[in-house]
């Protein structure tokens, strides 16, 4: 564009015989609409970038608010599930004290129950061995008192023979 526009009929046409030269004012003209849309273009363009950067600028804005907004959410997610964690692993450790606390307690009883249960065995024993020695005292004074011939007292040395097998089978059972 080699003419100025500012410059519109100043010289820049021939004159004929009724104004200006026609074909010259049609080169003109089509050199004016040339440049305007030439123009229009650039400015379409330009627009168009001017209108994709104020779209990135807001889209660009929309995502840090989003990506503010979602770090917030996310904080107050993870601190309610610390709160919830805390929670479970206080439970769980009360829990834990509690059944430990019941465990020994039963450890507790069923030591006092194990001692129980051996002193009556001790008692039981100590119990079979007296009256296993009164049977023999017994069986020793019928004998005394009612000799009989040999083979009756035959049966009550097996008697006491007996008698002191379970006495000492008992003693080995303590």
């Amino acid at each position: 564009m080699s003419q100025d526009l500012t410059r519109i009929g100043e010289g820049l046409f021939n004159q004929a015989r009724r104004g200006y030269d026609r074909d010259q004012v049609d080169s003109y003209v089509d050199q004016l609409q040339k440049q305007v849309r030439e123009l229009q273009a650039e400015l379409q363009r330009r627009n168009t970038d001017v209108a994709v950067e104020h779209a990135l600028d807001q889209v660009g804005n929309e995502v840090a608010d989003i990506l503010k907004q979602a770090n917030t959410t996310r904080d107050g997610i993870v601190s309610q599930a610390q709160r919830e964690a805390d929670d479970l692993r206080r439970d769980a450790e009360d829990h834990a004290a509690h059944v430990t606390r019941v465990a020994e307690q039963r450890v507790r009883e069923l030591d006092e129950d194990t001692d129980r249960i051996w002193a009556e065995r001790e008692r039981i024993v100590s119990d079979a061995r007296d009256l296993s020695r009164q049977l023999a005292e017994l069986a020793d004074l019928a004998a005394e008192r009612f000799p009989n011939d040999t083979e009756d007292q035959a049966e009550v040395v097996d008697g006491e023979l007996e008698s002191d097998e379970v006495a000492a089978e008992m003693d080995a059972g303590a």
